[in-house]
C-alpha cells in the first residue's frame, strides 16, 4: 500500500504527464496534423504500449482468463465513458461553444468526481478538501477562459456537451477506484482494459464522420506518438494512484495538468500569449488548491 505522500506524488506526476501530451499534439498540429487524427494515434499508442508491457511481463494470460468478468467490465465501462464518450463530447463542445468555454466546463470534473466518490464510495469529503477542489477548478477555469470570451453569449443547451464530458470523466474515476477496491487488478491490467475498450467507439466515430483523419503517415504523426506516450504514462501513474488512494485526492491533483501545459508552452512553443495577471492569479489558485487538497 502506497502512503498518502506516495499517492499525492503519483497524482502530481500524472498531472505533469497529462500536461506534456498537449504540447506534443500542438507541435503536431502546427505541422499540418488534425485533432481527430491526434486522438486516434494517442489512443492507439496507449493501448499498444500497455499490451506490449503486458506481453513483456507475461501478464496477458491472467488479464484475459483470470480477472473476473465483473472487474473487466468495470474498467471497460470506465474506458468507454471516461475516454471515448468524454472526449467525443468535449470535441462537440469545442465545436459549439469554443475551446475556452468547453475547457472551463470540462475541468469542473474533479468537483463532480469528489462528490460522486463521497456519495458512492463513502470517501471523506472534508470542508478543507472541498475548498482545495474549488480553488483548483477556479484556477484551471480562469487559465482556460480567454479574456475575449463571453459566456452569456453561448447557447445554454450547447454547454451541456462539455459539462456532460466532465461528468463522464468523473464517473470514470469513481469506477476505476471501485474496480481497484473490489479486485486484485493491477494498474497495468486496468489501463490495458481501459484504453482498449475506448478504441472501438472512437475509431467507429472517426470512420463514420471524420474519414479525412484517416490518411497516409505524415511528419506530424511522430508528435502525436509523443503525445500518446506521455498520455500512456499519465494513465498508468493515475491508475497507480487510484489503486492506492481516494478519488477526492487523486482527481483534483491530476486535474492541475493545464497549469503544467501552460508553463511548458512558454518554454517550448513560440505562439503563446504573454504572461498576464489572469495567468498569475490562475496559477496561484491552482497551486494553493493543490496544496490544500494534498495536505
Amino acid at each position: 500500500m502506497t502512503s498518502v505522500t506516495g499517492v499525492v506524488a503519483l497524482s502530481v506526476i500524472s498531472g505533469v504527464l497529462w500536461g506534456i501530451g498537449p504540447i506534443f499534439s500542438k507541435l503536431g498540429m502546427e505541422r499540418g496534423g488534425q485533432p481527430r487524427r491526434a486522438t486516434l494515434i494517442v489512443l492507439l499508442v496507449g493501448a499498444t504500449v500497455f499490451w506490449a508491457l503486458s506481453l513483456a511481463r507475461g501478464t496477458v494470460h491472467s488479464l484475459v482468463t483470470q480477472l473476473p468478468i465483473q472487474t473487466i467490465s468495470i474498467f471497460a465501462i470506465s474506458g468507454v465513458i471516461g475516454t471515448s464518450m468524454a472526449w467525443l463530447l468535449w470535441f462537440r463542445g469545442i465545436k459549439w461553444v469554443g475551446a475556452s468555454v468547453s475547457n472551463v466546463l470540462f475541468y469542473t470534473q474533479p468537483l463532480f468526481a469528489a462528490l460522486l466518490a463521497a456519495l458512492t464510495l463513502g470517501e471523506n469529503l472534508t470542508p478543507t478538501t472541498i475548498t482545495g477542489v474549488v480553488l483548483i477548478v477556479s484556477g484551471v477555469g480562469l487559465l482556460s477562459l480567454s479574456g475575449s470570451t463571453n459566456l452569456q453569449s453561448r447557447a445554454s443547451t450547447a454547454l451541456l456537451f462539455p459539462l456532460a464530458a466532465a461528468v463522464f470523466a468523473a464517473v470514470s474515476n469513481v469506477l476505476n477506484r471501485f474496480g481497484f477496491q473490489t479486485s486484485a487488478a493491477t494498474p497495468l491490467e486496468a489501463a490495458t482494459i481501459n484504453l482498449t475498450s475506448a478504441l472501438p467507439l472512437v475509431v467507429g466515430h472517426t470512420l463514420m464522420f471524420h474519414t479525412d483523419a484517416i490518411t497516409t503517415p505524415s511528419p506530424s504523426d511522430m508528435y502525436f506518438v509523443g503525445s500518446g506516450l506521455a498520455n500512456a504514462a499519465a494513465v498508468f501513474t493515475m491508475f497507480t494512484a487510484l489503486s492506492n488512494g481516494p478519488v477526492v485526492i487523486v482527481a483534483p491533483l491530476v486535474s492541475t495538468s493545464p497549469l503544467f501545459t501552460t508553463a511548458l508552452a512558454y518554454v517550448v512553443l513560440t505562439d503563446v500569449e504573454n504572461v498576464t495577471s489572469r495567468t498569475i492569479v490562475s496559477a496561484l489558485l491552482t497551486v494553493l488548491g493543490a496544496a490544500i487538497t494534498a495536505f
